[in-house]
C-alpha cells in the first residue's frame, strides 16, 4: 500500500468537496493551514461547524520559511447564495495581508497584517444547504503588488475572485483549509 502523504491527503479533501477547481487550481502544500475558532473548533478540510461558533476572526497557525517572510490570508465562500445557484461566487469574507509568519508554528500576528478586508462571519441563507469557508494561505513574493496588498478592496463583496486577485498582486498558494455551515 502506498504512503500518502498530508499534502496528497489534503489535495484530495480540496478536489472531492470541489474547492479544486471551483476556487483554486491543484497546487502542492508548503505548509499545514491551521484555523481554530475555539476549543474543539477547528477547521479541518471540511469538517462542519455552527455559524454561530464561527462569527469572530478565527487564530490562524502556520509555519513559515523564515520569519521575515510575509503572508495574505484569504477567507471566501464560493456557494453564495448557494451551491446549486453560485450567481454570487466567491464571497470575500476576509482579506489579510502583510503577515508575519512564524518559523514553530505559533498562532500568526494576523491582527498585525493589513486588513483589506474586514472579518465578516458566515452567514448562508436559511435553506441554501451547506456552504464551503475556504481559507487560502499565500505567500508574498519578492514581485508581490504592494499597493494591491496595503489598499482596502471594494465594499462589494460578491463576486470576488481569489484566484484573479492572487495572480495580479503576485502571490504564492501555500496553504488551504475549509469548513462547512449551513443555516438549516
Amino acid at each position: 500500500m502506498p504512503l500518502i502523504t498530508s499534502d496528497q491527503a489534503a489535495e484530495a479533501a480540496l478536489r472531492k468537496d470541489g474547492i479544486i477547481p471551483d476556487v483554486i487550481d491543484s497546487f502542492h502544500s508548503k505548509t499545514m493551514l491551521t484555523i481554530s475558532y475555539g476549543e474543539n473548533k477547528d477547521v479541518a478540510l471540511g469538517n462542519t461547524l455552527a455559524v454561530p461558533e464561527t462569527q469572530n476572526p478565527p487564530q490562524v497557525s502556520f509555519q513559515a520559511d523564515s520569519p521575515n517572510d510575509k503572508y495574505t490570508l484569504i477567507m471566501t465562500d464560493p456557494d453564495a447564495p448557494s451551491r446549486k445557484e453560485p450567481s454570487m461566487r466567491e464571497y470575500r469574507h476576509w482579506v489579510v495581508s502583510n503577515i508575519f509568519g512564524t518559523s514553530d508554528f505559533q498562532p500568526a500576528a494576523v491582527s498585525q497584517g493589513t486588513e483589506l478586508t474586514e472579518y465578516m462571519g458566515p452567514a448562508p441563507p436559511k435553506g441554501s444547504g451547506p456552504h464551503r469557508y475556504v481559507f487560502l494561505l499565500y505567500k508574498q513574493t519578492p514581485s508581490s503588488n504592494v499597493s494591491a496588498l496595503s489598499s482596502p478592496l471594494t465594499t462589494q463583496r460578491q463576486g470576488f475572485k481569489a484566484h484573479q486577485f492572487t495572480s495580479q498582486a503576485d502571490l504564492e498558494l501555500v496553504g488551504a483549509n475549509y469548513f462547512f455551515a449551513e443555516n438549516k
